[in-house]
Protein backbone atom coordinates (compact mmCIF):
# COMPACT_ATOMS: atom_id res chain seq x y z
CA UNK A 1 0.00 0.00 0.00
CA UNK A 2 1.44 3.37 -0.94
CA UNK A 3 1.02 6.71 0.82
CA UNK A 4 -1.85 7.69 -1.46
CA UNK A 5 -3.86 4.61 -0.47
CA UNK A 6 -3.09 5.28 3.18
CA UNK A 7 -4.27 8.91 2.89
CA UNK A 8 -7.59 7.74 1.41
CA UNK A 9 -7.92 5.03 4.07
CA UNK A 10 -7.39 7.67 6.79
CA UNK A 11 -10.07 9.86 5.23
CA UNK A 12 -12.44 6.88 5.10
CA UNK A 13 -11.82 5.95 8.73
CA UNK A 14 -12.28 9.57 9.79
CA UNK A 15 -15.59 9.76 7.92
CA UNK A 16 -16.84 6.53 9.43
CA UNK A 17 -15.85 7.78 12.89
CA UNK A 18 -17.72 11.08 12.34
CA UNK A 19 -20.96 9.19 11.97
CA UNK A 20 -20.44 7.57 15.38
CA UNK A 21 -23.71 8.85 16.83
CA UNK A 22 -25.84 7.59 13.96
CA UNK A 23 -27.46 4.19 13.88
CA UNK A 24 -25.54 1.44 12.08
CA UNK A 25 -27.43 1.78 8.80
CA UNK A 26 -26.92 5.52 8.60
CA UNK A 27 -23.26 5.21 9.63
CA UNK A 28 -22.66 2.87 6.68
CA UNK A 29 -24.63 4.89 4.14
CA UNK A 30 -23.59 8.43 5.07
CA UNK A 31 -20.23 8.30 3.26
CA UNK A 32 -21.88 6.83 0.16
CA UNK A 33 -24.61 9.47 0.06
CA UNK A 34 -22.05 12.24 0.53
CA UNK A 35 -19.89 10.85 -2.26
CA UNK A 36 -22.90 10.52 -4.56
CA UNK A 37 -23.90 14.15 -3.99
CA UNK A 38 -20.43 15.38 -4.91
CA UNK A 39 -19.56 12.91 -7.66
CA UNK A 40 -22.83 12.61 -9.56
CA UNK A 41 -22.56 16.10 -11.09
CA UNK A 42 -19.12 15.11 -12.41
CA UNK A 43 -19.54 11.50 -13.52
CA UNK A 44 -23.33 11.18 -13.47
CA UNK A 45 -25.43 8.69 -11.55
CA UNK A 46 -24.72 6.09 -14.22
CA UNK A 47 -20.98 6.62 -13.82
CA UNK A 48 -21.28 6.42 -10.04
CA UNK A 49 -23.33 3.24 -10.35
CA UNK A 50 -20.84 1.71 -12.77
CA UNK A 51 -17.94 2.46 -10.45
CA UNK A 52 -19.87 1.11 -7.46
CA UNK A 53 -20.80 -2.02 -9.43
CA UNK A 54 -17.18 -2.62 -10.38
CA UNK A 55 -16.17 -2.18 -6.74
CA UNK A 56 -18.73 -4.76 -5.65
CA UNK A 57 -17.59 -7.26 -8.25
CA UNK A 58 -13.97 -6.88 -7.15
CA UNK A 59 -14.85 -7.50 -3.49
CA UNK A 60 -17.61 -10.11 -3.79
CA UNK A 61 -15.34 -13.08 -3.10
CA UNK A 62 -13.63 -11.42 -0.14
CA UNK A 63 -16.91 -10.25 1.38
CA UNK A 64 -19.60 -12.83 0.70
CA UNK A 65 -22.22 -10.64 2.39
CA UNK A 66 -22.15 -8.23 -0.57
CA UNK A 67 -24.70 -8.62 -3.34
CA UNK A 68 -23.49 -7.94 -6.86
CA UNK A 69 -26.01 -5.50 -8.25
CA UNK A 70 -26.54 -4.24 -11.77
CA UNK A 71 -24.82 -0.88 -12.19
CA UNK A 72 -27.87 0.51 -13.95
CA UNK A 73 -29.95 0.63 -10.75
CA UNK A 74 -30.81 4.03 -9.29
CA UNK A 75 -28.48 5.09 -6.48
CA UNK A 76 -31.21 4.73 -3.86
CA UNK A 77 -31.60 1.07 -4.87
CA UNK A 78 -27.84 0.51 -4.72
CA UNK A 79 -27.69 2.03 -1.25
CA UNK A 80 -30.71 0.04 -0.07
CA UNK A 81 -29.06 -3.19 -1.23
CA UNK A 82 -25.86 -2.20 0.57
CA UNK A 83 -27.83 -1.43 3.71
CA UNK A 84 -29.61 -4.80 3.53
CA UNK A 85 -26.34 -6.65 2.90
CA UNK A 86 -24.57 -5.04 5.84
CA UNK A 87 -27.54 -5.48 8.17
CA UNK A 88 -27.44 -9.27 7.68
CA UNK A 89 -23.96 -9.71 9.17
CA UNK A 90 -22.22 -9.00 12.45
CA UNK A 91 -21.32 -5.32 13.04
CA UNK A 92 -17.57 -5.96 12.82
CA UNK A 93 -17.98 -7.79 9.51
CA UNK A 94 -20.24 -5.08 8.08
CA UNK A 95 -17.76 -2.38 9.12
CA UNK A 96 -14.91 -4.23 7.38
CA UNK A 97 -16.95 -4.78 4.24
CA UNK A 98 -18.05 -1.14 4.08
CA UNK A 99 -14.51 0.13 4.64
CA UNK A 100 -13.24 -2.21 1.92
CA UNK A 101 -15.94 -0.95 -0.46
CA UNK A 102 -15.08 2.68 0.23
CA UNK A 103 -11.35 2.04 -0.07
CA UNK A 104 -11.71 0.18 -3.37
CA UNK A 105 -14.23 2.66 -4.76
CA UNK A 106 -11.97 5.64 -4.04
CA UNK A 107 -8.92 3.79 -5.40
CA UNK A 108 -10.76 3.10 -8.67
CA UNK A 109 -11.94 6.70 -8.76
CA UNK A 110 -8.38 7.94 -8.32
CA UNK A 111 -7.27 5.75 -11.23
CA UNK A 112 -9.89 7.46 -13.39
CA UNK A 113 -9.64 11.12 -12.36
CA UNK A 114 -6.32 11.33 -10.55
CA UNK A 115 -5.21 11.23 -6.97
CA UNK A 116 -5.30 14.96 -6.22
CA UNK A 117 -8.85 15.45 -7.52
CA UNK A 118 -10.06 12.30 -5.75
CA UNK A 119 -8.59 13.43 -2.44
CA UNK A 120 -10.09 16.90 -2.86
CA UNK A 121 -13.51 15.46 -3.71
CA UNK A 122 -13.67 13.05 -0.80
CA UNK A 123 -12.31 15.71 1.54
CA UNK A 124 -15.04 18.08 0.38
CA UNK A 125 -17.74 15.41 0.51
CA UNK A 126 -16.82 14.20 3.97
CA UNK A 127 -15.17 17.11 5.74
CA UNK A 128 -16.52 20.19 4.00
CA UNK A 129 -14.42 23.03 5.35
CA UNK A 130 -11.24 20.95 5.54
CA UNK A 131 -10.97 20.66 1.74
CA UNK A 132 -8.90 23.86 1.28
CA UNK A 133 -6.20 22.40 3.55
CA UNK A 134 -5.34 19.95 0.77
CA UNK A 135 -5.30 22.48 -2.05
CA UNK A 136 -1.50 22.35 -2.25
CA UNK A 137 -1.60 18.62 -3.01
CA UNK A 138 -3.00 19.29 -6.47
CA UNK A 139 0.34 20.44 -7.89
Amino acid sequence: MDNKDEKRRQLIRAMLAQAGGADAAERHLLPWRSLAVHLSPLIGEIGFGALYGRTGRLLAQQHACLTIVPSSQPLDALFQTLNDDLARVEPAQSALANEALLTTFTRLLSELIGEALTTQLIDTAWNGAQAPNNAGEQK
